[in-house]
């Protein structure tokens, strides 16, 4: 009898966490639910771009900034899981359509303009992820994952403001070189003038030894 009653009393409490459990499924917007996994994507992403830069990088600037990117997201990575498993929600294991597309056409490039371009998918991506996760904060409904975007944003501000100071040094670096590189055309005429001199001081000089 006794044995009866616990495993009834048991049995009560594990249907109380199920209900529970759907209950707070339930209270989830789609809202939260399209924010949760977009930004789950976007570390996934973020992580398998970002060891591709840190090995082909050909700027140090460049690496540390992937390497930054590489180690953070998968720290985001690791409490967006745990927050939607506890919600009992899909966890995405692979990027979206759109980013495995970007990281691709960055994958292409070598040398200083896959460095240019890694760059550019960074500042366009996290420019993106603020904008959303601030609309979650504005719209989204479960505290939970408010709170989540809430501690996300910024995150986000300072790897978007770490990409654009890269994206303006490559920038610069790229118009120093090129203003760098030796002239010609209209430049070169004190050249010829020097050139034509000398010839004339050679004539000279056998005219006078003869």
């Amino acid at each position: 009898m006794r044995r009866a009653v616990i495993m009834l009393a048991a049995t009560a409490l594990a249907l109380a966490a199920v209900t529970a459990a759907r209950a707070q499924t339930a209270t989830i917007s789609d809202q939260d639910k399209t924010f949760l996994k977009g930004q789950q994507e976007t570390n996934i992403a973020e992580v398998a771009l970002g060891k591709v830069a840190m090995e082909r990088a050909t700027s140090e600037k460049v690496r540390s900034l992937a390497n930054m990117l590489v180690t953070e997201h998968q720290q985001v990575m690791e409490l967006n899981r745990a927050l939607s498993t506890k919600l009992g929600l899909p966890v995405p294991e692979e990027p979206s359509a759109e980013m495995k597309a970007t990281g691709e056409k960055v994958k292409a490039q070598t040398g200083a303009a896959f460095d240019a371009a890694y760059v550019a998918a960074q500042v366009d991506g996290h420019t993106k992820s603020v904008s959303k996760a601030q609309q979650e904060i504005a719209s989204g409904s479960h505290p939970e994952v408010k709170a989540f975007a809430t501690d996300y944003v910024p995150k986000a501000q300072m790897h978007l403001q770490h990409a654009q100071t890269a994206q303006s040094e490559i920038a610069s670096a790229d118009a120093t070189g090129a203003t760098g590189l030796p002239r010609t055309g209209a430049g070169s005429t004190p050249l010829v003038a020097l050139g034509a001199a000398l010839a004339v001081v050679g004539l000279i000089a056998r005219r006078w030894s003869r």
